[in-house]
């Protein structure tokens, strides 16, 4: 629950409102990613639910996560009704292709392809940001660039900013790089203007993280 509590403050801090929104994990709750993306979608469902109570417009929701947790964000975003998808996705060294690590997850390949963003249908998704490491080891650059590929054939937007010789988790980074900023600044300056190049701007949409 904390990994993305310093954006969803600095998110607040600019007129939006946040909701962090935690899931199972196998070392905690002896499960799989299936009832981590039960959990994704269910937090969603909730949050539509009740988003009136928040003075939100269901229609502007923002999903964003990190690793994992971008991966619950995009199947929530993918699997929901065409009506009920989020405006947009912000996602952060996201794990787009599960197919190739079902056996490290404990998943059939059938069974990780139904929750592999990669593997879902494109069409109608929502625009999204991706920021990445292009020195990720845990979740290849080259398998998020195929996404994005994907998703434009599809017709949808993309947009991928790759940092050089960054490794995962390199967003929460507080050390300056060549421009003088911090991998943690440079990526929250980047959600917000991409957030407001859709208009989604204060204080309607919600920055949600589902890590």
């Amino acid at each position: 629950m904390t990994q993305f509590l310093a954006q969803a403050k600095a998110a607040v801090e600019h007129g939006y409102v946040a909701v962090l929104a935690d899931y199972r994990v196998s070392c905690r709750d002896n499960t799989t990613a299936v009832a981590a993306v039960e959990d994704a979608r269910d937090a969603y469902a909730w949050l539509r639910r009740e988003s009136a109570g928040f003075g939100v417009n269901p229609g502007q929701i923002v999903l964003a996560g990190g690793s994992a947790g971008g991966q619950l964000a995009l199947v929530a975003a993918l699997s929901a009704d065409s009506a009920a998808r989020p405006a947009a996705l912000v996602l952060y060294n996201p794990a787009v292709d599960l197919v190739p690590l079902a056996s490290w997850i404990g998943l059939q390949r059938e069974e990780a392809a139904k929750i592999s963003p990669s593997a879902m249908n494109l069409a109608a998704s929502p625009p999204m940001l991706i920021l990445h490491g292009d020195a990720d080891r845990i979740v290849p650059i080259d398998t998020v660039r195929e996404f994005c590929r994907k998703v434009r054939v599809a017709g949808g937007s993309c947009e991928l900013h790759e940092y050089a010789e960054q490794g995962h988790g390199f967003f929460n980074s507080h050390a300056k790089g060549a421009q003088g900023l911090t991998p943690y600044d440079d990526t929250l300056g980047r959600t917000f203007a991409f957030l407001n190049a859709l208009g989604l701007q204060p204080p309607i949409p919600v920055f949600k993280r589902v890590e």
